[in-house]
């Protein structure tokens, strides 16, 4: 994924709430934020909707933000916390077996980045939030159950289910 790198200037501009400098912070992270959002909710919808106040929350609150250069994981927690209470209801996660199999990470075959899309979204809700949260933001199992209202080894099974669900998909969608 591309890193974005925001200047110091653009980001003071924004602190004055120049709207020119908002709407070009705006284009040049809406794609990132948008896209976390929808691979959590798989919900295109509710994803606008998770952008919209991400943006309205980062516009009101930027001039309490104590690091400026941590502006993109601010951003990128805002719209994950926006996500996880917009879809709190279709977060359920899946009782497991906690003395599950460890999951075996290698492919046999080449896939794009297209299809492990499709099979992350294809994940149970709770699974996808987990799995969104851990491997693919970098939060720790304890500040991902701490967000979703989960225990840490509800996470850690998740996370595991989550994968052994995606190794599957992907398998059959390179069978067909």
């Amino acid at each position: 994924m591309n890193q974005i790198q925001l200047d110091s200037e653009l980001i003071e501009r924004v602190i004055s709430q120049e709207r020119k400098a908002q709407f070009q912070l705006f284009e040049l992270t809406k794609r990132m934020v948008y896209s976390l959002a929808f691979r959590m909710l798989n919900d295109e919808e509710l994803a606008h909707d998770v952008l919209q106040e991400t943006y309205v929350e980062v516009f009101q609150q930027i001039r309490n933000l104590k690091h400026p250069e941590a502006l993109i994981s601010w951003m990128k927690t805002i719209a994950a916390r926006k996500s996880i209470k917009a879809g709190k209801r279709q977060f359920e996660f899946d009782q497991l077996d906690q003395h599950h199999d460890p999951v075996d990470n290698q492919f046999d075959s080449w896939f794009d980045g297209e299809l492990l899309d499709q099979a992350i979204r294809a994940l149970p809700p709770g699974a996808r939030a987990v799995f969104m949260l851990t491997a693919v933001e970098g939060y720790s199992h304890k500040e991902a159950a701490n967000l979703l209202g989960i225990s840490d080894s509800t996470s850690k099974s998740q996370l595991n289910y989550a994968k052994k669900l995606l190794k599957t998909r992907i398998q059959t969608l390179l069978r067909a």
